[in-house]
This record gives C-alpha cells, structure tokens and sequence, in this order.
C-alpha cells in the first residue's frame, strides 16, 4: 500500500479503504500481545472476549510464554502457527517497535494499540509515534490508536476494547469517539436510553487510521444507518470532508458533538470578516454545508442518532401532538415553536371525526389533549390516532404518554402497557410516520424495555423536550438530503459543483493591495464597482467630481493604509467644486502626517450612493479549512450585529441561497418597511463570482473583502474591497 502522504493542511490523500478495514473490524481471531496475569488490562481483555461471546480463537503473547488465563502463551506471533486476524496490543511503548516487526513478519496486518505514551506527551513520544505510523503504513498494517480503547463490533459479538462488557442494545447507530474515557459513560447512557447500537470505536492519537477512515467504514457498513461522532479535532480536513460528502450522497445521516467552541484562531486584523470568522463558527458552517448534525451534549448526541434511525429521508415538519395530558401539550407547543416544528390545524374532515368520537373535545386542536375520558375507555385513544394519522395535513404523528416504571405495583404495570398497547395500535395505522414518547427524559426501566421490544412500539428517547428537539434535527437533515437529491436529479450535484474550480490566477504581487488595485481585478472579473477615478491634485479631483456627478466621496489610496476612515483617510458627501478641491489637500495633509512613510497611489474619487442596503461579503484563510466566506449586513453594523453566515469554499450558488436565507436581516433583502427588494439572483451570482476569485487566486489569500456592497433592487456594486496575502 502506497504511504500517505500529508499536506499543508494534514491532508491524507491515500487513505486506509473501508474494505482493507474489514478485517480490522471483523477479525476471525485475535492475539492479545502483552497478555499478563499482573496486567488489569489483560484481565479486561480476556473477560470482554469470552463474556462478549466472541467465538473465535483468542492468543496470549507474552515472551516468557507460559499460562495465562489458563491458556498456553506464546513468546511471539509467529509462534502461534496459525492465522491472526487482529492483535490487540498492551506492552510499554519500547516494546512496540519489536511488536510491528513480528506483526510485519508474521502478516498480521490489523492491531489495535491500547498502550498510551506517544503524541499526547508531545517530544519524544510523538517523534515515537510518527515512527510507528510510517513503520505500519510501509508494511500496510492497520493500526487503531495508539492510546486509544480500541472499539466493540455490537453487530457481529467482537469486543476489542479492555473494559467490562456492558450490557447493549443490538441497534443501527455506529457511535465513534475521539475520548476513549468517555466510551464507557457513552454506551451506559446508550443502554439506559434504548439507544440500539451497532459499534462503538475509540479513534486514540489516530497515527495511522484518523476519524475519517472510520466514518467512511460505517458509511459502507450495512448494520449502520447513523454515525453519531464525538470529535475534539479534525487531523485530515479534505478526507473528512469527502467523506461527509459521501455519507450525504448515501442517506446515511452523521451527528456530531463538537467540544471546543472558544474562538481562538482564525482572526484577521486586516479585514472585519477575520473577526467573524472562528474555530468554532467555521465547524458550524462546514457542518451545515455537509448535511452534519451538531448537538450540544452526550444525551442530545445519542437520543438525536437513535431518532434518526427511524425516521429516514421522507420526513416533514408538520406535526400532531396527542397526549392524555393539557401540560404536555402545552409543552410540546412551547418546545415545537422553539425548534421550528410546524404544528398544523387538523383538517376539517378530521375535526368532525374526533367531535363525534369524544364530544367532551370540544376545540380540537393540536397538540390535542385526549381529556381523561380515554382512561376507562382506553380504545377511545387508538381511534383518535387513527383519525390524526390520516389526516391529510401533517407528515408525522407523536403520541406522549408514561412508560411503565419499576416504581409501579405489577398490577400497574400491567394496565400501563395495556393502555400503551392501545396507543400503539392507533399510532401503527398511521398514513404517516408515528411515534411514542415518555413525558420524561428517564432511564427506559426494564419492564418498560421488556414490553417495547415484545409488542414493537414505536418508542423513541429523551422525553417531550429531547424528542421533539431530535425530531427537529431530523427534519433539518432530511430537508438537506432532499435538496441534495434534487440537485443530483437536475445534474449539478453538490459533489460536481464543489470540485469545479476556476483557471489559477498567476504573477499578481503579493503583500496588501491598494482600492485602486482590487477594484481593477474585481472589474476584470465580472464584480461590479461604483465608478470611481484616481486622481492626483486637487484639479483632477474637481474634474472627476463633474464627470461622475456630485456629491461625491473621497478616499485615499496605499496599499498601507487599509482602514482608511480611521486614520481620516475617507470624506463623504462633499457637493460641491470647492469642497472637493479642499477636502482634497486637507486629506493629503492629514495622512501625510498620521503616516508619512506610507505610499501613497493617489486620491479614489466616486459618487455618492444614498440608498440601498449594505452588505458584507468576505473571505479569509482559516488554517484547517482554508478559505472560509462571510456574508453579512455590512457598513457600520456588521461588528455591531454580527448577523452573519458563513460557509467552507468551495460553494455552489445554492449554498450562497441558503446563507442568505440564515441572515437575520434577510427580511429588508426581500424589501421590508419599505426597502426596495434586492435582485437575489443576481447578488447571489456576484457572491459566487467572488468566491470563484477567491479559489483563483490561490491558497496564499489571507483575505479578500467587499465591505459593503451595495444592493438596491438589481443595482449591485462595490464600494470599498481590500485584498491581502498571507507570508
């Protein structure tokens, strides 16, 4: 296998495929190197396998040989004389070169290194590391780790990780996670919530095989249909980004909990767009972009992946609320407002239906409140869900009620899953998919377990408040996949726009560019600018002034002075001859005094423009992703408000649509209080024009920003741009 070879960005561009994976995640046998008596590790290991219920030969390697675990150990690899899928390893970080060797030797091409000690020291230890990782890409090993706990196959009974095997629910959602502390809190939650699992895998130091190798392993997985993530960092940005992509195109939904929200990096002091532009927010965008769903805890990651095993692609945002209780439909109405979930009038035909069926009703309305009279006529309820599940006007039907609990008496425990068996029945004959939910975000307790798995509910996690928020992702995600599928059937997929890029422009000059430069090549590449002419003395500046037509503002040009207007390098609204011929000398003067070493290129003078709206549209370099675009309310506000969208280039036109659409002030876009509506199809061609420059210019761009662009109806032009270069 060719070595990967890493760019500037840590790009991998020759990695590990999900089917020389196989094995590593489906061995037939395992060696455990390092296998001890004294070692708790090696404890681990050999009760996990055999209570895990792996069937296939397990072999302890320890050079002294002897029992271990009651077993014969062998002094080596190649002692065993037979085949080893996947060596699971635990001696001292000296001892891992000799171990490559004999793996190498022997042709054992999977392990995973258990063992800590390397990169996270830093110094030695990570000189260490990238030892081990070129050593095993040369001899086309596949190492998970190092310090790392390995993973646990759920599907298929392979448990590869040292620690206690805890009990599981055989499920759909593969969770990956960065933390190997946090595996073992991660499926307890996943147990006590009902949250079906098909594996878990813990990514360590990731030397050899990174996050994205093993997203797109589960994304060929057939047992998986949700990768839920539990990502500190992104070591290979261009895989992880082709592979989401990929995940997109295959309908198989990713979830991710990203910690580290600081904004730390990312900052630009030459352009306001470096300051809107962090870690965190540059994730959020590239996460929106590629269909990803962010949430914001260890509960919200599960209970969102386990929501999305059910309910698919075809997902509407139009919801029915039913429950026997006015508070919990009261709380789902505050909660689907909250997270934007319609909640649509039952039609006409349906209003009549459940007035005859239960009078006592009244208003019916939805959420609808069942009333207490379906608790000694409990087949009162599942006629009222089939009424609201073939009601023409919704996409899904959510039924709130208690599950049964431990606390209860038997005999309530068995009127409880009589009375749910009801439900059930009401919400299975449904046009439209439906849903059982607690009131409560509580522990599914084990009767309440028993009862889901026997009858089939349709049971999904987290309570009211949980469920609808993970619903409410859902429906996001299956609205993105659909434009996706869209653009695909039109024949301008995502994955083709973001692959064509513009010719690379060539020979320009580095370091900051003045207006006069940037307006130039903004024109050059169909931007629109305001007319503008530089001038030299106050008598071209007066002869400009007549031709453009007054007012007019006046500027000065260096590409030394970047924010001009603090320094006084900026007058506005002059109207006439002698105020222009003034305001000349005096702006000369004052910038001859605030910076007399600066070049300066001349005087910009333009017409003023009084009406229209002001925009902010930037580009600047962010150092994992590279260029990331901004666009915003611009001018005075845009570090005031900060109502901004961002997006990871390469973007298509649609992508510029939906930024857009994110800005709070899109509604004075679309001509609000009075404001004249902008030409949007022609602004999101100009903002796409930009970003096509941006990619032409090439990865030494630090920043390139239109602030602001004017937009009045279809009249859009620049009004002030700067253009720097990173060293």
């Amino acid at each position: 296998m060719t070595q990967p070879s890493v760019g500037p960005q840590g790009s991998q561009t020759a990695p590990y495929s999900p089917q020389r994976l196989q094995r590593l995640f489906h061995p037939d046998s395992i060696a455990v190197i390092g296998a001890s008596e004294k070692s708790s590790w090696s404890w681990n290991l050999h009760q996990v396998l055999h209570d895990g219920h792996f069937t296939g030969p397990i072999y302890y390697v320890n050079p002294r040989g002897g029992t271990i675990h009651g077993q014969p150990a062998y002094p080596r690899l190649s002692a065993i004389g037979a085949p080893v899928d996947l060596a699971l390893i635990i001696v001292p970080p000296q001892a891992i070169g000799g171990v490559l060797q004999d793996m190498a030797e022997t042709g054992v091409r999977n392990g995973v290194v258990i063992t800590s000690g390397f990169a996270e020291l830093g110094g030695e230890g990570e000189r260490q590391q990238q030892e081990l990782a070129a050593f095993a890409r040369a001899h086309d090993i596949a190492l998970l780790g190092p310090n790392c706990l390995g993973y646990i196959n759920v599907a298929a009974d392979i448990p590869a990780m040292p620690s206690p095997y805890p009990p599981v629910i055989k499920g759909h959602v593969a969770l990956i996670s960065q933390s190997g502390a946090l595996t073992s809190a991660l499926f307890s939650y996943a147990y006590v919530q009902h949250v079906g699992l098909s594996a878990l895998v813990s990514t360590g130091n990731e030397a050899v095989i990174s996050l994205s190798e093993v997203i797109d392993y589960y994304i060929e997985d057939e047992a998986t249909k949700v990768i839920a993530l539990f990502m500190e960092s992104v070591r290979h940005p261009d895989y992880f980004r082709r592979v989401a992509e990929k995940a997109l195109a295959r309908a198989k939904p990713i979830v991710v909990l990203k910690i580290g929200r600081s904004e730390h990096s990312a900052r630009i002091a030459q352009a306001h767009t470096g300051a809107l532009v962090g870690d965190d927010r540059t994730y959020d965008a590239l996460f929106r972009q590629l269909g990803i769903i962010r949430v914001d805890s260890i509960e919200e990651l599960l209970i969102t992946a386990e929501t999305l095993t059910h309910t698919g692609t075809a997902l509407g945002k139009r919801l029915a609320f039913v429950a026997l209780s006015g508070g919990s439909c009261d709380l789902a109405a505050d909660y689907t407002y909250q997270y934007g979930i319609e909640l649509p009038d039952f039609s006409e035909t349906t209003k009549e239906a459940l007035r005859t069926l239960v009078p006592a009703l009244g208003a019916v309305n939805n959420p609808l409140d069942t009333t207490g009279v379906v608790v000694n006529q409990p087949q009162l309820f599942e006629q009222i869900l089939q009424h609201v599940g073939a009601d023409p006007g919704i996409d899904l039907v959510v039924c709130a009620h208690p599950l049964p609990s431990e606390a209860q008496s038997e005999q309530g425990r068995a009127f409880s899953v009589q009375f749910l068996q009801y439900i059930t029945a009401g919400l299975s004959s449904s046009r439209h998919p439906a849903f059982l939910l607690d009131f409560v975000s509580s522990d599914i307790s084990e009767p309440a377990r028993e009862a889901a798995d026997r009858y089939g509910w349709p049971l999904l996690p987290g309570g009211i408040q949980r469920g609808l928020q993970a619903l409410a992702k859902a429906m996001w995600w299956a609205e993105h996949q659909r434009r996706f599928q869209e653009q695909q059937e039109r024949g301008g997929s995502q994955a083709e726009s973001l692959i064509s890029a513009p010719a690379r422009l060539t020979g320009l000059p580095r370091g900051s560019w003045s207006e006069w430069q940037v307006r130039q090549l903004l024109a050059e590449y169909g931007i629109p600018v305001v007319p503008a002419q530089l001038v030299h003395s106050s008598d071209e500046a007066v002869a400009a002034a007549q031709q453009l037509g007054l007012p007019v503002a006046l500027k000065i040009v260096s590409p030394e002075i970047l924010h001009k207007s603090e320094l006084g390098g900026v007058r506005l609204n002059l109207s006439s001859e002698q105020e222009v011929a003034a305001h000349f000398e005096d702006l000369i003067s004052t910038i001859r005094g605030a910076r007399p070493q600066a070049r300066i290129e001349g005087v910009l003078v333009s017409p003023m423009r009084r009406d229209g709206l002001e925009l902010l549209v930037g580009i600047v370099h962010d150092s994992l992703w590279g260029n990331v675009l901004a666009v915003g309310l611009g001018g005075l506000w845009v570090e005031v408000l900060r109502d901004t969208s961002l997006r990871v280039l390469p973007v298509s036109r649609e992508d510029i649509r939906q930024m857009l659409a994110e800005l709070q002030g899109q509604a004075l876009l679309m001509g609000a209080r009075g404001t004249t509506p902008a030409d949007l199809e022609q602004l999101v061609e100009v903002i796409y024009r930009l970003s096509q420059l941006a990619q032409a210019l090439g990865p030494s761009l630090e920043a390139l920003e239109i602030n602001p662009l004017r937009v009045h109806g279809p009249e859009i032009e620049v009004l002030d741009a700067l253009l720097s270069w990173r060293e």
